[in-house]
């Protein structure tokens, strides 16, 4: 299911023009593909890289941060998901982003972030 979900949202950024976004999903695709061992960081880097050009691409604010186009756009999203969208983007700039010393990703918890982005960019591609 969860590979079905995030091959469908590629498929509709690519139908939409949204190469980027795109290219970010797929790439996203490979790392939890990547073997012998996945690159957790990875994918959450580039789900999120792709839900980020997604919004930005919508709103015309082509230097925004997610949350900050969030904040800008309130129709962008119904309540209460801007603010899943805004926890997400945090739970992922944390785990993924800033990687501390130690730190083990779990897989699941990546597969969940990229399969999040993944359907909310494809979800806003057709708003």
């Amino acid at each position: 299911a969860f590979e079905t979900v995030v091959k469908t949202a590629a498929e509709a950024l690519d139908d939409s023009g949204l190469s980027t976004a795109s290219s970010h999903v797929h790439e996203a695709i490979r790392d939890l593909s990547s073997r012998p061992d996945a690159d957790l960081s990875g994918a959450i880097f580039h789900a999120m890289g792709a839900l980020e050009a997604v919004v930005r691409d919508l709103t015309g604010d082509p230097k925004a941060t997610l949350g900050q186009a969030i904040k800008r756009n309130p129709n962008l999203l119904p309540k209460p998901l801007d603010t899943a969208v805004s926890q997400l983007w945090g739970y992922a700039s944390n785990e993924g982003r800033h990687v501390r010393e130690g730190q083990k990703l779990n897989r699941e918890m990546a597969e969940l972030v990229v399969g999040l982005a993944a359907v909310m960019a494809s979800y806003l591609t057709r708003k």
